[in-house]
């Protein structure tokens, strides 16, 4: 006689709880957060955590390969074409990624939830403003518009701040408009209007914390995002200062070296993968967290 499915499921052995852990992301979260607080540690603490200054060069020691590589070498991930600490560097170039990757994303989440918010909770002609110049600044491809204004402006850490935060609102308008739509009719929020309590509160109180979630999970995506974004651009000359120690510009540097000094090129990217890769292991979290659907 056999047993039927759920019987047989219900009377086998659950998993253990490391296996529910990972089954519920906890190991992709733990994994990702380490990565983000190395990225955060090494970009507050660049100062105390790199060995050398990292605009300090030795001509006598360029192309210099990492210690484990070189008997004798002080430095542990080898230096570059002119002689400069590879490591020291990189943590230095924490400081320009991060600060792109957070800064861009306030921006543009803070004014592209705002006017979400006014568009889809009063409609009309202001819902429609929104909504088309969301469509119009969509529809224009960012690296076209990305060389424009960076022609114009001149390049910059600051410009390239403003140029991401400004491609990058109709996402969070448009995400927080269907949110607020699918909200404002609903019995409490009339409810609320018909014991006569104001619009801004109603905003404030009951429609935003229905678009919070959303929106967190698409800030956390994008400031990953928004790494690779500013590694590109600068990478293509359009991005900080060359001076200025940032994981593109020494990808851009070390291209010509990849064949005679590969740790150039190899350590800057990994440092882009690794912090690219923790953001995303922490939005992918959040998003499941957050949506009960995938709950």
């Amino acid at each position: 006689m056999s047993i039927p499915l759920a019987a047989a499921v219900r009377a086998s052995p659950g998993p253990s709880s490391w296996r529910r852990g990972v089954a519920g992301g906890k190991l992709g979260l733990a994994i990702g957060l380490v990565l983000v607080v190395l990225a955060g540690a090494a970009a507050v603490g660049a100062p105390v955590l790199a060995p050398r200054s990292p605009q300090a060069a030795d001509l006598l020691a360029r192309l210099t390969p990492p210690a484990w590589l070189t008997y004798g070498s002080s430095y542990p991930l080898g230096t570059d074409a002119i002689g400069r600490d590879m490591l020291s560097r990189i943590i230095y170039g924490a400081r320009i990624s991060l600060q792109v990757g957070l800064l861009s994303v306030l921006l543009s989440s803070l004014a592209g939830t705002a006017l979400g918010l006014l568009g889809g909770y009063y409609g009309g002609w202001l819902d429609e403003t929104v909504m088309r110049a969301a469509d119009l600044q969509l529809s224009f491809p960012f690296i076209l518009f990305a060389i424009v204004v960076i022609a114009v402006l001149g390049p910059g850490l600051n410009r390239i701040i403003l140029v991401l935060a400004v491609t990058q609102w109709a996402l969070y308008a448009r995400l927080v408009r269907s949110e607020t739509l699918a909200v404002r009719e609903a019995d409490y929020i009339q409810a609320a209007r018909a014991i006569g309590v104001a619009d801004r509160r109603i905003i404030w109180r009951h429609v935003l914390p229905n678009a919070l979630g959303a929106v967190l999970v698409l800030a956390t995506l994008s400031i990953a995002n928004n790494i690779l974004l500013e590694a590109s651009l600068t990478f293509l000359g359009l991005g900080v200062d060359p001076s200025v120690p940032s994981w593109g510009g020494m990808l851009a540097e070390s291209r010509n070296y990849i064949q005679t000094a590969w740790w150039d090129s190899t350590f800057p990217g990994l440092a882009i993968m690794l912090t690219v890769m923790g953001f995303n292991l922490v939005g992918d979290w959040l998003r499941d967290r957050l949506n009960p659907d995938l709950r």
